[in-house]
Parts: C-alpha cells; sequence; structure tokens
C-alpha cells in the first residue's frame, strides 16, 4: 500500500471538509481485500467547521482532517469497527454494501453519499464483481485513530 501525505494550509481545510469519507479498515473481524491511500492531512481550525450533523458529537478543539481513497475487492471486508468522529463518503465505483448494529443492510452504489454514526458499530462490504472505489474524510481529534475495531454483531 502506497501513502502519501501532503499538508494543506488552512485554506485548503474547506475543501476537505466538503470532500467526502467513509471508514477504514478494522480488525475485530480482520479486514479482506481492503487499501486505502492517504491523500491529504491537514490541521483544522474548528471556526472553520460546519456544525455536525445532529447526533454526533462536537467538534472539538484540535482538529485532523484527512482524506483517504479506500478500495475493496470483490468479495472483501472493512471488517466490524465504528469511528470516533465525523467521517463521510463518496462511492466512486461499485456498491458498497454496510451491515449495521442492528443487522440490518443498506447498499450504496457509486453516486451515492455515506455519513457514518460515531460510535455506529457496523462492517463494509463489496458483495459485486468488481472493485470498490470511495473517497473517505474523516475530521477526528487530534492523534485518533481512523477506526476502532468493533465486535461482530450479525452472522
Amino acid at each position: 500500500m502506497r501513502t502519501s501525505t501532503p499538508r494543506l494550509t488552512t485554506a485548503g481545510a474547506l475543501a476537505v471538509a466538503a470532500t467526502i469519507g467513509f471508514t477504514a479498515p478494522a480488525a475485530a473481524t480482520p479486514p479482506q481485500g481492503v487499501t486505502a491511500e492517504t491523500l491529504a492531512e491537514l490541521e483544522l481550525a474548528p471556526s472553520l467547521i460546519p456544525p455536525p450533523p445532529a447526533g454526533h458529537p462536537p467538534v472539538p478543539d484540535e482538529v485532523e482532517g484527512t482524506l483517504r481513497r479506500i478500495e475493496i475487492a470483490p468479495g472483501g471486508s472493512t471488517g466490524w469497527h465504528h469511528h470516533n468522529g465525523h467521517v463521510q463518503g463518496l462511492v466512486v465505483a461499485g456498491t458498497l454494501s454496510r451491515v449495521l448494529a442492528d443487522c440490518s443492510r443498506v447498499d450504496s452504489p457509486a453516486g451515492s453519499w455515506v455519513t457514518e454514526e460515531p460510535g455506529g458499530d457496523h462492517v463494509g462490504l463489496n458483495l459485486g464483481t468488481t472493485p470498490l472505489v470511495m473517497l473517505v474524510t474523516y475530521v477526528l481529534p487530534d492523534d485518533e485513530p481512523f477506526a476502532e475495531d468493533a465486535p461482530a454483531r450479525c452472522p
């Protein structure tokens, strides 16, 4: 996996904050067929970030924004995990299938915007026959991991 991490200025914060985001691989149920490439990282001033959606925690004083390209191979899985901050994504190619903590499944085809609830356990799957590609934006407290492991909740 190749990772590049250009640093952006505060002016670039709005571009990343407006860009879409989604999940990172987790290890409670091991990820399979997942690669991630960091496209950009930056420190964000909370005053530049719009208020979070209902149900999301407030934005902390020290925030990092990261834009990543996530690819899941056919039959691949992120493993069960959750995020401790604001994560949004754009499905660029393929269809993302997410199984949520209540065992419901949500399918998001290419062109779909995806938002993850902070702390909401889920697994991302590629049930298709072509690679699934997403652009993912994470707005997290400094030094917070992209995702934390969660126990598998559904068969």
